[in-house]
Formats: structure tokens, C-alpha cells, sequence
């Protein structure tokens, strides 16, 4: 009889607005590894965007799997190199696409409204 499997639980791991991915583990294991990522996707995503915070991104979100459930999950990708590298992808495009609304919501026709015309209603009453 087998007892490795006894203490392994699965998650379901994401980042940003990544994939879920699968996360095989055991109880010991899984914050570290966790952990490792997290700090690998936030140097990766800082060697490309310096000036810009990561958290929502890099922050793992992760759900237990429980045993009954397994089989809904089967298809789901492993987290692993492979996984990270497009995750890699993922979190990058996120943060470029926020650094372009950030930009045009800084560049749009009304950013910068005289404050006294937000007081119109006594300008005109």
C-alpha cells in the first residue's frame, strides 16, 4: 500500500488573470514553491517595467481541490517551467495593457477639469 498520496493535496493555482493551473503538492511543499514563483514573476516582471508595482499580479491565487472533486479538474495544465513561461506572457501583456489605459486615461480630453467647473451649478444658479 501506497502512503506518499496519503499527504499530497492538488490546488488550483493563477496568476493575474492567468490560466488555472494544477499544483500537485504536499502539505510541507506547496507555500515555498509558491513562494519561489511568486518572487520569480515579480524579478521578471520588474527587469520589464521598473517603475511598476506587481502584487495583483504575482500574488497567487490558490483553491484546494478536494478529493471528490478531482475528476472536474483533469484537464486543467500542471504548473510547471513550461506553465510558468506562459504565465510569464500573460502577466507582461497584463501589465502593458494597464500602463496603456493608464495612459490614455492621462491623456484623455478631461483629466485635467478646472476644479471650479465641478462647482457649475453655482457658477450658473
Amino acid at each position: 500500500m501506497c502512503t506518499e498520496n496519503k499527504t499530497e493535496k492538488i490546488y488550483l493555482v493563477s496568476f493575474g488573470n492567468s490560466e488555472k493551473y494544477l499544483l500537485r503538492d504536499n502539505e510541507a511543499g506547496e507555500k515555498s514553491i509558491l513562494t519561489r514563483l511568486e518572487a520569480e514573476l515579480n524579478s521578471y516582471l520588474r527587469s520589464r517595467f521598473p517603475d511598476e508595482t506587481f502584487a495583483y499580479y504575482t500574488t497567487p491565487r490558490v483553491d484546494e481541490v478536494p478529493a471528490s472533486e478531482i475528476g472536474k479538474y483533469i484537464g486543467y495544465p500542471e504548473l510547471d517551467a513550461q506553465a510558468v513561461a506562459g504565465i510569464k506572457e500573460v502577466l507582461a501583456r497584463e501589465v502593458e495593457d494597464m500602463q496603456s489605459t493608464s495612459e490614455i486615461n492621462d491623456n484623455a480630453p478631461y483629466a485635467n477639469v478646472n476644479p471650479a467647473a465641478a462647482d457649475i451649478r453655482h457658477i450658473l444658479g
